[in-house]
């Protein structure tokens, strides 16, 4: 793959998808933008809901996504075909208005779209299906047709019922074969992805709250108290790093077997024989582990040696 750098984004961008050897950025505020494999911006951005985007996949051709307001209570979850063209959907206030389901709103150019009846926590896929959590409902799997293959209740784990948002989910990490829900608290659970059977069940001794996780089969990223990290192999904590602040995203690199991560104003790489840090005058948003490509917060890409050191 060839790749130039994109030209700069005008939105503020939050997440990045590969998708057919290029990209897909979803902004803060909802915005759609796809990027070719040769770097070049495809149409301009597209919102076709008007809230933001809470959290997004690709399977395939397909882009499934939950779109939350939090302000006026509601909630979608829908799929795109992403060979088509992104369409600009309705505006927010014509939300205010149509508030019954039979009414109800859904983004446009949606192949199916559903009105989900609780807040979307976590969003996950592996190749065939993707896996959520709604708050206070449970824990759901589903086709890429929105078939449904399996549900179960929301996890809990007796031992941090006493301790406050112990038990709300934080991150979710999904592959071919576990689904895994982890809580504020440290709490983990795996379940087959394909069956929804419980695996293990289990607390990760950390000292505070978690934030969020990344998975590659068994090397897990965990962020606690938003600028800590712990790298956690094979069911054992085999490192720890303090960081600047929050992280955005977090990339597995098998053949430097670490972690690429995008950060609060730095890019790091961590692995448990390497740290390298390099700092930024902006906030990262994605880094590429096999290009070095990179994007910020304030829409502009670029390209570091990812072995550079600080």
């Amino acid at each position: 793959m060839a790749w130039g750098i994109p030209e700069q984004l005008d939105f503020t961008p939050k997440q990045v998808l590969r998708f057919n050897g290029g990209y897909v950025v979803v902004g803060v505020d909802g915005e759609l933008q796809k990027i070719s494999s040769n770097g070049e911006l495809i149409g301009n951005p597209t919102r076709p809901f008007p809230t933001p985007i809470r959290d997004a996949v690709i399977i395939d051709d397909t882009l499934i996504a939950t779109w939350l307001d939090q302000e006026l209570l509601l909630a979608r979850m829908a799929a795109i075909n992403l060979h088509n063209d992104f369409a600009e959907g309705v505006n927010r206030a014509d939300l205010r208005v149509r508030r019954t389901i039979d009414k109800s709103l859904h983004p446009v150019g949606n192949v199916w779209s559903h009105v989900l009846d609780a807040e979307p926590i976590s969003l996950q896929s592996n190749h065939d299906s993707f896996s959520f959590v709604l708050w206070r409902k449970g824990v759901y799997n589903l086709s890429v047709n929105s078939v449904e293959n399996w549900r179960a209740a929301e996890p809990a784990w007796p031992k941090l019922a006493k301790i406050p948002r112990a038990m709300e989910t934080a991150a979710t990490a999904c592959d071919s074969e576990i689904y895994e829900i982890w809580s504020k608290g440290g709490g983990l659970i795996r379940y087959d992805v394909k069956t929804g059977k419980v695996i293990e069940q289990k607390i990760l001794p950390i000292d505070g709250y978690l934030n969020q996780v990344y998975k590659h089969g068994e090397h897990h990223l965990i962020l606690y108290n938003n600028s800590h990290l712990a790298l956690y192999e094979n069911g054992e904590v085999v490192l720890n790093a303090k960081l600047s602040g929050p992280i955005s995203y977090a990339e597995w690199s098998d053949i430097e077997q670490g972690w690429h991560v995008a950060g609060w104003r730095e890019l790091l790489f961590l692995s448990t024989t390497k740290q390298n840090r390099i700092q930024l005058d902006e906030i990262a948003v994605f880094i590429d582990a096999t290009t070095g490509l990179y994007l910020c917060n304030d829409g502009k890409w670029d390209i570091i040696d990812i072995q550079e050191e600080e």
